[in-house]
């Protein structure tokens, strides 16, 4: 599934179609001109980083791999656990590069259509067979922004074949209401996804990381090239995690107000908005794709989706100006 092209000027261009962070941290910037230049000469080294990691969640370090993205998890993941035409079982709509990665992997995709919930646990469990090698969850969910309990990622976790993974994307999830990885990191089935290119406005470092067993780590950590990250990229992730909540907390919060406002603009524009959990809201509407033309006339890309007409996907931008930008648009449409 992927979004139309949508050609603007770049003075006037606001990119609400991508789900990123618009303006970095202010903490961060002033970093850029301090990254060590040894940083461009040498291979670059992530150990530091996944014992950082591992420390903030009371991880061994081996239980951590640094990928190039959390895209870089995913292929790699498909990649261990799809080969020789496994099955993956997975929710649609989702993201588009987990049924991209599958085939890829020569992996078969078994989809269970669903909008309002990210994992229906009766349909998925009639789905898993000897060949089922993953269940992907995404919570809060792409493109709904729907999320899934704890328990019910447990669950299903209990019922999963011997030999199958359940894999976990967490990419949104600084913006929920809860946070459900201390639970899922007692499993040994579970393959917990995150990065820091959301809620820390790092998607240009490509930085992701997978939390899991010491076996499945090592395994996925033999799949892939062994230096996945740029120096600088490890350098910069390292002092986002020393700031912590200092990068992500204001961030974060203005989204979560913008998340519960936009609704009511979508509702009196005639849409009607998904609940979500996420940073960006989604709304079904017959009138998306007049929507986005006139979003594009004020130079604002938001995201349609050519398989599904009537759906539009709009990104918080964290920002009370641009917010602002984003709602006149909006109500002058209806």
């Amino acid at each position: 599934m992927s979004g139309a092209a949508v050609a603007m000027p770049a003075e006037e261009s606001l990119r609400l179609d991508h789900n990123e962070r618009l303006f970095p941290a202010p903490e961060l910037v002033h970093l850029l001109g301090r990254v060590p230049a040894t940083t461009l000469t040498r291979y670059p080294e992530a150990k530091g980083l996944e014992r950082r990691l591992a420390r903030n969640w009371e991880l061994g370090a081996d239980r951590v791999l640094v990928t190039g993205g959390a895209d870089d998890a995913i292929d790699r993941i498909c990649r261990r656990y799809l080969a020789g035409g496994r099955e993956m079982v997975t929710v649609v709509p989702t993201f588009e590069m987990m049924p991209t990665f599958a085939r890829l992997a020569s992996g078969r995709v078994c989809e269970i259509p669903a909008m309002d919930d990210p994992v229906p646990l009766e349909p998925t469990l009639d789905r898993l067979g000897e060949r089922t090698g993953l269940v992907t969850v995404i919570s809060p969910h792409n493109p709904t922004g729907g999320v899934v309990s704890a328990s019910r990622l447990l669950e299903l976790s209990a019922r999963l074949p011997a030999d199958a993974m359940l894999l976990v994307d967490l990419a949104y999830v600084e913006f929920a209401d809860s946070d459900p990885t201390p639970a899922l990191l007692s499993r040994d089935n579970i393959l917990v996804v995150r990065t820091l290119s959301k809620a820390w406005g790092l998607a240009g470092l490509r930085v992701g990381y997978v939390f899991a067993s010491r076996t499945a780590i090592a395994e996925l950590r033999a799949s892939g090239p062994p230096f996945p990250l740029s120096g600088p990229s490890i350098w910069l992730a390292e002092q986002a995690l020393e700031l912590g909540d200092r990068v992500t907390a204001g961030y974060v919060a203005a989204v979560r107000s913008e998340r519960d406002r936009l609704p009511v603009s979508l509702r009196e524009a005639g849409a009607a908005p998904f609940a979500s959990e996420a940073n960006f809201v989604l709304a079904s509407t017959d009138r998306a794709a007049a929507l986005h033309r006139r979003f594009h006339r004020f130079g604002i890309a938001v995201r349609l989706f050519p398989d599904l007409p009537e759906l539009i996907r709009i990104t918080l931008p964290g920002d009370e100006a641009t917010f602002r930008r984003l709602l006149s648009v909006l109500e002058g449409s209806r």
